[in-house]
């Protein structure tokens, strides 16, 4: 009598099996292994970073795409390992950060890299994704977008002044009328009061208080990637206009670290360009260069530009008034016939804006001084097809004679999908600049959290860009003397 169920129950348990892997998204683990494999290998043109073993962490079901194919996004664990030898430090090879978008990982989902060479057969380990659309009976893979940067938050010290907390309260919650341009002066004025607070409360040495630069910009990206995985966080970060605010700020004293170009630094400190209403700005001190910041000039690939001096008469965002993009935008114009007057200057606070304002054809081209791949640039070219313009080699002579502080630049083929080649550009470079009022001790600390070598540190993929070797490209203005210190022992050390 017992023979039949357990017979029964055989046949249930491999028919409930067949259904679970009837109902399994996206490929097999071998499957997986080569869609990933397929990526890297697109990314570099060649077997550069072997898969070594994937274990698949489970799928999520996605929003079916346009024509109705279901969609689903496969997570997995890899371990991988470089066959030749790379650099993520160069800062003419094809940036870290494009790995992990190939892995469809976050910043801070890829282990392994380091600033400097890596050698042949180093393993990295991943946290990856893979989003898969079915196609009848299979699965087809594609590349997990790059999610939007998240905002860190520090973690702020409580506020007493609750009288004055309540008026704000009331003014926002309860004034009758409070329209959409209201709210806006409100949100302006509240955002720039709690900036001034964040750096007025910063005055001793036990946090590190950096003035970056716009809420989810590249700046702001860079700083969270420094956070280490085993250490306590102690860097927060406040959100300015950009590079020629950041520079006013430190001068005055109301900040003490902030991210500056290195042309906006240069032109700083000789009273020039944006600062010629200020004077020389006379205590600004460089602490270190971070990573290059190519010249983006963005229209779409339907218009008929095809230079930068065909931009007579269009329509131009170019960042905003504080940002370093805009003084240097407006030189990389003027070197290719381009005076104000000539274009249509377009204010944009925000370069996501600007870039939705592209795609949509409302303006006609964008420039932006940015970190390459721009992450944000690749949503936009998802939503209509984009193009890069190089600048004029007689443009280039001009720039770099004239602007301290810019330097000669390709963004490497393969940067951007839809790119077309090597792009010639020019590069700033993102510095570290402190006010001259910080101490020695204080700026040696800060360079040796930058270039400690532990590799427990396990910091975020854009990390990776720092390199010992280019620590004083674009450096046009004077070290700090704390900076002069650590470098020249640094030197004296390695002969």
């Amino acid at each position: 009598m017992t023979t039949a169920p357990r017979c029964c129950l055989g046949w249930l348990l491999v028919a409930l099996a067949v259904a679970l892997t009837g109902c399994t998204r996206g490929p097999d683990p071998a499957g997986l292994q080569q869609d990933v494999q397929q990526q890297l290998d697109e990314l570099f043109g060649s077997r550069m970073l072997e898969v070594q073993s994937i274990k698949r962490q489970g799928s999520a079901p996605l929003a079916a795409k346009a024509d109705g194919r279901p969609q689903a996004v496969v997570y997995y664990n890899a371990v991988l390992a470089f066959t030749a030898p790379y650099d993520p430090s160069d800062w003419s090879g094809l940036s870290p950060e494009l790995i992990a978008n190939a892995l469809g990982a976050t910043d801070e989902g890829v282990i392994g890299l380091a600033g400097g060479r890596i050698g042949k057969g180093t393993e990295l380990r991943a946290y990856g994704s893979m989003i898969y659309a079915r196609d009848g009976k299979t699965w087809q893979a594609s590349l997990l977008p790059r999610g939007a940067a998240q905002v860190a938050t520090g973690a702020g010290s409580a506020v007493k002044a609750t009288e004055l907390i309540e008026r704000l309260a009331s003014i926002v919650n309860t004034t009758p009328g409070l329209h959409e341009a209201d709210d806006e002066i409100v949100a302006q004025e509240l955002g720039e009061a709690l900036r001034d607070i964040k750096l007025r409360l910063n005055r001793g040495d036990e946090g590190w208080l950096i003035a970056s630069g716009p809420a989810g910009g590249e700046y702001m990206r860079f700083i969270e990637s420094l956070r280490p995985r085993s250490e306590k966080w102690s860097v927060a970060q406040v959100n300015t206009d950009g590079s020629v605010t950041n520079a006013l700020m430190l001068d005055t004293g109301e900040a003490r670290f902030g991210l500056v170009q290195s042309d906006v630094a240069a032109a700083a400190v000789t009273g020039q360009g944006a600062f010629a209403a200020h004077g020389p700005l006379r205590h600004l001190r460089a602490v270190t260069a971070l990573f290059p910041e190519p010249v983006h000039v963005v229209v779409r690939a339907a218009d008929d530009f095809d230079s930068i001096a065909a931009l007579r008469g269009a329509r131009v965002a170019a960042g905003n008034r504080g940002s370093g993009t805009r003084h240097t935008a407006l030189q990389v114009l003027r070197a290719h016939g381009l005076s104000p007057g000539d274009y249509v200057l377009v204010d944009s606070d925000q370069p996501a804006a600007a870039l939705q304002l592209l795609a949509a054809g409302d303006i006609d081209a964008v420039i932006e001084v940015v970190s390459a791949p721009w992450a944000q640039l690749n949503t936009a070219a998802a939503q209509a097809p984009l193009q890069l313009l190089p600048l004029d080699s007689a443009a280039m002579s001009i720039l770099a004679e004239t602007v301290p502080g810019l330097v000669p630049l390709s963004i490497p083929e393969r940067t951007y999908a839809w790119q077309r080649g090597g792009v010639p550009t020019l590069a700033a470079t993102a510095l570290l600049v402190a006010s001259a009022a910080v101490p020695d001790a204080s700026i040696r600390r800060v360079l040796e959290f930058l270039y400690a070598s532990d590799p427990e540190l396990e910091r975020g993929v854009s990390a990776s860009r720092l390199s010992r070797e280019r620590a004083l490209v674009g450096v046009t203005i004077p070290l700090h003397d704390g900076a002069a210190a650590f470098f020249a022992a640094e030197k004296q050390g390695t002969q």
